[in-house]
């Protein structure tokens, strides 16, 4: 099957979900300059001389919070009691039973669900190298609305690539501005895993599960139910995105990730846990850091930059993790002329991050980097990771589980050279390991 083929299968699938016509998706990406013509507000000059399209962007995101931030939380869901999904699934490429190859890969990038060309490009490379999962960390733009997921994620617009054997979907502050409802009553539907029978998505239970294996734990977790507030006043006094206590049961209960004393342990989230470039959320850590004993590998999205630390922990958060931002998926990086604090906070071990210029955009010629996404494989007790752009593999690193479920780091490696491309002064590669 060829990649418009599957495009084409994928997307016939959420079709049936949704009762949606049956149209192809993906072509629909739209350019940041048909983006930029799309968000000039007719009749009014003023607007259709602003400068460029990521400050028209900003007026619509003000919009649509206020359309749709006013009202409660959609309620949040869990993984009911002796029901057969607990949310903990195998980290296989084939169902259960069958004759299963070594090696398993797991695609992920953050604050892709954008409709853009640009997260379009990063779909359809992730799709080519034919993932067994797919992770989206979150953020449907501009607010998670029922729309904008069906336009963004479901192939109005950008379709997101399925997995052969599941996708899922973290939640953000972005699906929060509108409440959950959709992403939890539209989206979740759509995903989980796939049906080896029908092909056919079975759901996704709740907003965060566990891909387990005999070496390996890769913890999906929930950031954005507690990351909105207030409405208005929610910018001002930032939220905790503390986890939700059914969430912190279910890793006692279920994952047992408190007595897991062999597996190495990966988290997922959409809120960094800390930051070299902007405020961070150290909350879920300290939550996290009572039931695991041991330094983690943590990925996260919400900045959209590539950006790679080393171990560290917050004296808030206490669990050590080596954190890493792929929180570039989709949407325009305009962050890349942005500097590193200086500051004794903010001094977390950054290593490596991207500040290359692919193209400007808008009136004022404003330069946005590079969009990608990262592929996990996991073989055994080791772990590959690849950081990509829709075009190159960046860089590479190589994990193995030692004992008492100990990540040590094999190799990390830069394989494109470019000025944009950046160690941090006074870091080697190599710390990102140790």
């Amino acid at each position: 099957m060829n990649r418009d083929e599957k495009t084409d299968a994928q997307f016939r699938d959420t079709d049936v979900l949704l009762d949606m016509p049956s149209t192809q998706g993906m072509s629909h990406a739209r350019t940041q300059s048909e983006l930029l013509q799309e968000t000039q507000w007719p009749g009014k000059r003023v607007f259709r001389k602003a400068k460029d399209y990521l400050k028209i962007q900003v007026a619509l995101w003000v919009w649509h919070y206020v359309k749709s931030r006013l009202g409660g939380k959609y309620p949040f869901a869990f993984y009911k009691s002796g029901d057969e999904d607990q949310g903990v699934y195998p980290l296989s490429p084939a169902v259960v039973g069958d004759a299963s190859p070594a090696a398993v890969k797991v695609s992920l990038t953050g604050d892709w669900a954008s409709g853009t060309a640009d997260a379009d490009a990063v779909g359809r490379a992730m799709a080519d190298g034919d993932p067994q999962f797919t992770i989206h960390l979150g953020d449907i733009y501009y607010v998670g609305t029922k729309k904008e997921i069906v336009e963004n994620m479901l192939g109005g617009k950008t379709l997101w690539p399925l997995g052969s054997r599941g996708s899922f979907s973290l939640n953000a502050n972005h699906e929060m501005y509108a409440r959950g409802k959709a992403y939890f009553k539209h989206l979740l539907p759509a995903l989980g895993l796939r049906d080896a029978t029908s092909g056919t998505q079975q759901g996704q239970g709740a907003s965060y599960f566990c891909l387990k294996s005999d070496d390996w734990l890769v913890v999906g977790l929930d950031t954005g139910y507690n990351s909105v507030g207030i409405p208005v006043l929610e910018k001002i006094f930032k939220p905790s995105c503390k986890l939700e206590k059914k969430l912190m049961a279910w890793l006692r209960e279920e994952v047992r990730i408190h007595e897991d004393r062999r597996r190495g342990v990966v988290l997922l989230s959409h809120h960094q846990y800390y930051s070299q470039f902007e405020s961070y959320f150290d909350r879920p850590a300290a939550q996290l850091s009572r039931l695991i004993d041991r330094p983690v590998l943590w990925f996260w999205g919400h900045e959209h930059r590539l950006a790679i630390y080393g171990k560290h922990a917050t004296r808030k958060g206490k669990l050590q993790a080596y954190g890493r931002c792929v929180g570039h998926g989709g949407l325009p990086i305009e962050d890349i002329r942005d500097i590193p604090k200086e500051d004794d906070k903010h001094q977390v071990g950054l290593v490596f991050y991207d500040k290359r210029s692919q193209k400007e955009i808008g009136y004022s010629e404003t330069p946005v980097g590079f969009n990608g996404y990262a592929d996990l494989v996991f073989q055994g007790n080791r772990l590959t990771v690849d950081y990509r752009d829709a075009g190159a593999t960046l860089l590479r690193e190589v994990w193995e589980v030692g004992t008492a479920g100990n990540l040590r780091g094999v190799s990390i490696e830069q394989l494109v050279q470019g000025e944009g491309l950046v160690i941090h002064p006074g870091a080697s590669l190599e710390d990102a390991q140790r």
